[in-house]
């Protein structure tokens, strides 16, 4: 993969668009990316990072990739132009960001995130033309990963070598090795295969534990199938006992014996079921002649009763033939009787009717005829049709009513507000007295803020002063004791010097006779000859003891003048703050500001006040206006309402003697129309009354007339006796059908007892049907009985051959899972590290990460021999890690071995260089390993971020040199760093320059530097 040409536009740091010429930049194929921190050097391979997968590395959120310092018509996008897989393609990404807009509420708008991937091709003329590949995140990514063969953590790991990352991964424990590791070489697909052979192992396990269930389920099944031949008489002591549930291959040759067993006691079932099916028929047939005989003899019998009872009935037959001829006449004359009898019970209900009607009648209209009553009905009404003509004016009274009543509560209301209105007017004056001179005392109080505000600045002046006085006081007192401590030493020790001074100048005959030597010249007579040089005396000073006393007299007489200039410091601003503050106390100060802030807070709150009681009286001055106004329109209204009360009490009472000549007794005119109309009603009543009795009486006597003529016809004296004679047609009827049914039961009787069979059982001894339902009920339970054997019989060797035949079945199943379960038990185990099978004691993942990390090792090695003077070499271990739990190892183990004293040690003991120089070799052998299993394919473009400046000049040299190496195969590698010695050393640059307005780009190619 090569980088060809970037274009970051409002991106990061860069508030305007910036662009990178790679191609230019890696000509020489080694380019460095220079500049202040925080400048953006890293942002140019996150804008790398972005363009290609759409994130940054680390966990930064994209909605965070835009310039602070971009315009706000300037929308953040990465062009990135690069070469892959013999393709060359240009990716054009923009995240999501918001923009100005006009149509929307807040006045911004968010525009999605969008990509946009093109591939360069050639038109038949020969030019270059950029084709669309797609313009969607999913298609673009398939697209990306197909290209470069590498994830996004590949990429970041492989071609942005982060060397702070890579030392904490040369430091760092297994654990965290794993991870970068496991998510590099995506060997989550050996955990899988780990994961699966497990659950493999357990399915077949379960498989295994499924047929050994089924057939212990199988044996415990025929062991119930079997169960009444195991409990039978007869049973050897040669009989198989039945097989233990470890060993399910013996259960087939017991279930075989038990399946014989039952088919000889199903031929004997078969044999006992014959010979009950016949004696239960011979039973069947003897019990149904016994019936037969029982019923015909029952039967004889039954026909010589109804014979006796027949020949009772016929004494009674000459009367009731009598009754139902004389029944029969009479019933012909049913409907006149019938019309006699209604009719009579007509007329008295139409004569109680007429009696109740009168008695609801006025006594004067109860007695009188029909005519004098239509007379009274016409009379009511046209008293009726009065009164209803003067409802209106009783409406009318009533109206003039309510409307009295409502003047006079308005009356009453009216007074009532004069009343209150002429109260507070009466109080108004000493009212307004009050509320005016509060707001004078207001107003004075809020004058005074201004100087009360002024005496606070004053007094926390004075007091400030007053504390800063004090404070000095004391501190004054101490270090005019400290000046004094110091003088007094300052004087001891010059005393002291001075003194040591004297007797050394005193000894000082003795000090020069030591200098003196045989031979050598005295400095003080010339002389080479000393023949009785001076003696020290043995306290005598030396030049020494001198310096010291006198160094110590200068230090004493400098702490003397640093005291005094500290003293005389205090003084000053002691007199500055005494006079600033005055002779009053603190404590007055303090309590006379305490007395003008207390004032001021009064003042302040009559201040706050001042607004709403300025309100108040202006509102009382108008509520005044108002009710003088008020209390004139109340007295205007009382004259109104007393005036309209006069006019309709006048109206109301020449309309209440009309009403009460109308009414008479009633209380309204409505009582007295339905009192009349009630009477009406009655009236008509009594006449419709008196009119049906009357047509009711002539219908009676037609109806009586009429039948007394038929009844003489029909052979019947009298009425009363043709209806004594009247009877129930049903029971006519019935009369009727008993002498036909004698008839034809003396008939049939007749022939009964003529009838050969009935002859023949009569004479014979009674029969006993239930001797013989007996004798065919036990026939029938010993049939029943050994039909249940055997059906019982069938069904268990039915259950056995087909249980054996499953059984046959299954036990064919066994010892291939026996066979596949061990397998995947061992694998499984293997995989997992849980048998001793697996000598390195490593899970399957951790075995392959380790061979990885081995790789790793052995490619870094090759780069970190060349960078070290062949000093270091990176050690794969597989031992187990310091403080890991378990028998388990991880395998991710690295340690550093120093070829020169042939020791290996920890990573950790690396000084700074060291661990630069290991960590970039480790992440060189990383980017060549992770390549060759992502793809395969060389990466032309390399960075390196970081690390150089912990090298010296022979460490910088020999890692330069293995760069250079790297530049082999037209790999282009960019250095990110702000080392001076670098930008000396590297010709190619990338200049990132840091502003008020944002970063920009400046690149040096050769000869621009």
């Amino acid at each position: 993969m090569y980088l060809h040409h970037l274009t970051v536009q409002a991106f990061g740091p860069f508030a305007r668009t910036e662009a990178v010429d790679f191609d230019a930049l890696a000509s020489n194929g080694l380019f460095l990316l220079r500049g202040d921190t925080g400048a953006g050097k890293t942002s140019i391979l996150d804008a790398v990072c972005f363009a290609l997968y759409g994130t940054v590395p680390g966990i930064r959120p994209t909605h965070r990739l835009r310039s602070d310092h971009a315009p706000t018509g300037t929308r953040t996008q990465i062009i990135l132009e690069f070469s892959a897989a013999g393709r060359r393609l240009k990716i054009t990404r923009k995240p999501r960001q918001s923009y100005p807009s006009t149509r929307a509420k807040t006045g911004t708008a968010t525009a999605e995130a969008t990509v946009e991937l093109h591939q360069q091709t050639s038109t038949p003329d020969g030019a270059a033309k950029w084709e669309p590949v797609s313009a969607n995140h999913q298609d673009t990514a398939r697209e990306i990963e197909a290209a470069l063969g590498l994830s996004k953590e590949q990429f970041c790991q492989v071609v942005l070598l982060p060397q702070g990352d890579f030392a904490t991964f040369l430091r760092s424990d297994a654990k965290d090795r794993a991870v970068l590791l496991r998510r590099l070489f995506d060997t989550g697909r050996f955990q899988e295969l780990q994961a699966w052979l497990t659950n493999r192992s357990k399915a077949a396990q379960e498989d295994l534990n499924e047929v050994t269930s089924t057939l212990q389920q199988l044996g415990e099944r025929i062991h119930q199938e079997a169960g009444p031949l195991l409990h039978q008489e007869g049973t050897g002591a040669e009989e198989p006992s039945r097989p233990h549930p470890q060993h399910p291959a013996d259960i087939l040759p017991w279930a075989q014996h038990l399946s014989a067993r039952a088919q000889s006691a199903h031929a004997t079932a078969v044999a006992d079921e014959q010979r009950s099916d016949i004696e239960h028929q011979n039973a069947k047939t003897e019990h149904q002649r016994t019936i037969e005989l029982a019923n015909h003899q029952t039967q004889h019998a039954q026909a010589q009763a109804r014979r006796a009872a027949l020949d009772d009935k016929a004494a009674d037959h000459p009367r009731l033939r009598s009754q139902l001829d004389a029944g029969r006449r009479a019933e012909q004359l049913r409907p006149l009787l019938d019309t006699v009898k209604r009719t009579a019970l007509t007329l008295g209900a139409a004569n109680n009717a007429e009696e109740d009607a009168r008695l609801l009648l006025p006594d004067e209209h109860r007695d009188t005829s029909v005519p004098q009553l239509r007379d009274a009905l016409e009379q009511h009404h046209a008293e009726k049709g009065r009164a209803e003509g003067l409802l209106p004016d009783e409406q009318q009274h009533t109206q003039l009513g309510v409307q009295i009543t409502d003047l006079n509560a308005k009356e009453e209301q009216a007074r009532a507000d004069l009343e209150e209105d002429e109260q507070w007017l009466t109080a108004w004056p000493a009212l307004e007295a009050e509320h005016t001179g509060r707001l004078a005392d207001m107003t004075k109080a809020a004058d005074q803020v201004p100087q009360h505000e002024q005496d606070i600045q004053t007094l926390n002046a004075h007091l400030k002063a007053a504390r800063l006085r004090d404070t000095l006081s004391g501190k004054l007192v101490s270090a005019a004791k400290t000046e004094t401590d110091r003088a007094a030493e300052a004087l001891e020790t010059k005393r002291l010097w001075l003194d040591l001074r004297e007797r050394r100048l005193d000894g000082m005959a003795g000090e020069l006779a030591d200098e003196l030597a045989d031979g050598t010249p005295c400095s003080v007579c010339g002389s080479p000859d000393h023949p009785q040089p001076a003696q020290r005396q043995p306290d005598q000073p030396t030049r020494e003891d001198e310096e010291k006393a006198c160094t110590l007299h200068e230090q004493a007489d400098t702490l003397h003048a640093q005291a005094s200039s500290h003293r005389h410091g205090l003084a000053t601003q002691h007199a500055e703050a005494s006079g600033a503050a005055g002779p009053t106390p603190s404590d007055e100060l303090k309590a006379q500001l305490t007395k003008v802030k207390k004032a001021y807070r009064g003042a302040c709150e009559a201040a706050a006040a001042l607004p709403s009681a300025q309100e108040t009286l202006t509102r009382l001055r108008t509520e005044h206006d108002t009710r003088t106004q008020q209390c004139q329109a109340a007295q205007a209204r009382v004259t109104e309402c007393q005036a309209r009360t006069k006019t309709l009490a006048q109206q109301q009472t020449a309309l209440a003697h009309t009403l009460a000549a109308a009414r008479g007794t009633a209380t309204t005119l409505d009582e007295r129309i339905t009192e009349l109309s009630r009477t009406a009603q009655n009236l008509s009543g009594a006449i419709d009354a008196a009119q049906k009795a009357a047509e009711a009486a002539a219908r009676h006597r037609d109806a009586t007339t009429t039948a007394t003529t038929t009844a003489h016809d029909a052979g019947f004296p009298t009425l009363d006796q043709a209806t004594a004679a009247l009877q129930d047609p049903a029971l006519l009827e019935q009369w009727s059908q008993e002498l036909d049914q004698w008839g034809k039961d003396d008939a049939v009787v007749t022939d009964l007892l003529k009838t050969p069979t009935l002859l023949e059982a009569g004479p014979q001894p009674p029969a006993d049907p239930q001797a013989a339902a007996k004798a065919l009920t036990e026939a029938e339970e010993r049939a029943k009985k050994t039909a249940a054997d055997r059906q019982q019989a069938d069904h268990r060797v039915t259950a056995l051959t087909d249980l054996i035949s499953t059984l046959k079945a299954r036990l064919s199943d066994l010892e291939p899972l026996q066979a596949r379960h061990a397998l995947a038990d061992r694998l499984a185990s293997i995989a997992s590290a849980t048998t001793t099978a697996n000598t390195l004691s490593m899970e399957l993942e951790a075995y392959v990460l380790a061979a990885r990390l081995e790789e790793i090792a052995d490619a870094a090695n090759i780069r970190l021999q060349a960078m070290t003077s062949e000093r270091y070499l990176l050690q794969h271990t597989a031992d187990k890690d310091a403080g890991r739990r378990g028998r388990l190892k991880s395998g991710l183990g690295l340690r550093i071995l120093d070829t020169w004293t042939g020791t290996e040690r920890e990573t950790s003991t690396l000084s700074g260089g060291e661990t630069f120089t290991a960590s970039l070799a480790l992440a060189l052998g990383l980017a060549d390993v992770v390549t060759q299993e992502a793809s395969g394919r060389p990466l032309g473009t390399l960075f390196i971020d970081e690390g150089f400046g912990t090298l010296d000049e022979q460490n910088l040299q020999e890692v330069m040199d293995v760069l250079d190496q790297l530049r082999a195969g037209n790999r282009a590698v960019g250095i990110v760093s702000h080392v001076a010695e670098l930008s000396r050393r590297i010709p190619s640059q990338l200049n990132v320059m840091k502003h008020r307005n944002g970063s920009t780009l400046r690149p040096l190619i050769n000869t621009d530097l």
